[in-house]
């Protein structure tokens, strides 16, 4: 061991330094852990030199993460994508077929109803839409939907012809349009469409309008698109209105009715 005054090595049952002359601690155990050299090595108290360093925060991306993230976020825009594809695609075959349809104006009904691909029928399945509608025959979507309550297809197409069976008009109802609020679409004030005079291309007309219609009927005059929509007024009640807009056979406006609902006839 070693002498705890001077440092020097002395005999383990010496109990005075015979160097320095100094009386040695009797626990000569403790006193070699005080009197230890610096240099000399640390006891193993089993933690390790590395695990006693301080932790380094790792700063470089976690690139299996990120990939997930991105797969994810992907995943869910290709899903809206595809029912924002549906939802077209089921109102362009509605419409379609009532295009197609138009082309019979004027046309004996049977002639017309075996030239066009899809089934017609003499009365509706929804007694709904009978309630609100006249027509002389209808063809409608296998998918419904329900509108305030009452249950109607998504879409339909609405047949109209005179005392020879000769179509006199065809119209497309888009139920599911106004499936959110039968009152339509909200504006800030009521539409007025005075400054067009006829003759005025629709596309200027419709982008005065910014909204969708969600009715179309097809006669030998033309074609008639119908709106709804809302607007508050001078007493801050919510005035419906049901809105027609006219135009001849090359697509020119030619005028507009506006109908304004009442909550009897809501």
């Amino acid at each position: 061991m070693k002498c705890p005054n001077c440092g020097k090595a002395v005999g383990d049952h010496d109990t005075i330094c015979p160097n320095c002359g100094k009386e040695m601690f009797i626990d000569t155990k403790l006193a070699e852990k005080i009197f230890k050299r610096s240099d000399d090595p640390l006891p193993d108290d089993g933690v390790s030199a590395k695990a006693a360093k301080k932790p380094k925060f790792n700063l470089k991306p976690d690139l299996h993460l990120i990939k997930l993230i991105a797969i994810a976020v992907v995943s869910l825009l290709i899903i809206v994508l595809a029912v924002v594809l549906i939802v077209q695609s089921v109102r362009a075959k509605g419409e379609k077929y009532a295009r197609k349809a138009s082309d019979f104006i004027g046309a004996d009904f049977e002639i017309a109803s075996k030239k066009l691909d899809f089934k017609i029928k003499q009365e509706s399945g929804y007694k709904g839409l009978t309630a609100v509608i006249d027509y002389k025959y209808i063809a409608e979507s296998d998918d419904e939907v329900r509108v305030d309550g009452v249950t109607y297809p998504e879409w339909a197409i609405i047949f109209n012809t005179d005392e020879s069976d000769r179509i006199t008009e065809v119209r497309y109802c888009d139920f599911k349009r106004i499936k959110g609020d039968i009152k339509g679409e909200k504006k800030e004030h009521n539409v007025n469409l005075d400054k067009f005079n006829p003759g005025t291309d629709k596309s200027s007309v419709e982008k005065e309008l910014d909204m969708d219609y969600y009715s179309v009927s097809y006669t030998k005059d033309g074609e008639a698109y119908i709106y709804r929509y809302w607007y508050e007024n001078d007493s801050g009640d919510e005035q419906p209105v049901v809105l027609t807009v006219y135009y001849n056979t090359e697509g020119k406006f030619k005028a507009y009715t506006p109908q304004l609902l009442f909550h009897q006839y809501m």
